[in-house]
């Protein structure tokens, strides 16, 4: 009885392992094919907004929160801020990214690390 149980839970397991998984892969391909970072940076350029000047903004108190920009809390540990950062040059590095035009993104990306770098003291 205690084996089909836990042949049971080893299957469901594997299940919930493929539907996360093709959901991740479903998620990704929407957010490629909706968001098109060209069309964001028109937009934005569009406001009257220098895009060159915005990585110079993260971390100053009239500009952009890096924490945010990162998607993570203040609270967030070394590790994980880490984390983030490589994840995010995977998917914003135009080698790697998919789509044309993530270059800002990823300036903006590498400023707002930057600055909890020197903000918390790492070399």
């Amino acid at each position: 009885m205690e084996d089909g149980i836990t042949r049971l839970l080893q299957s469901q397991e594997r299940i919930l392992k493929v539907i996360t998984e093709e959901v991740q892969s479903w998620m990704d391909d929407l957010l490629r094919d909706t968001f098109n970072p060209e069309a964001f940076i028109r937009f934005i350029a569009g406001m009257g907004i220098d895009l060159s000047q915005i990585p110079n903004l993260v971390g100053k108190p009239e500009g952009f929160d890096p924490y945010r920009i990162l998607g993570l809390d203040r609270s967030a540990s070394d590790g994980e801020i880490k984390k983030r950062y490589r994840e995010l040059l995977i998917k914003l590095h135009p080698d790697t990214a998919g789509v044309r035009g993530t270059d800002f993104l990823l300036q903006m990306m590498i400023a707002a690390y930057e600055t909890i770098r020197k903000e918390r003291g790492w070399q």
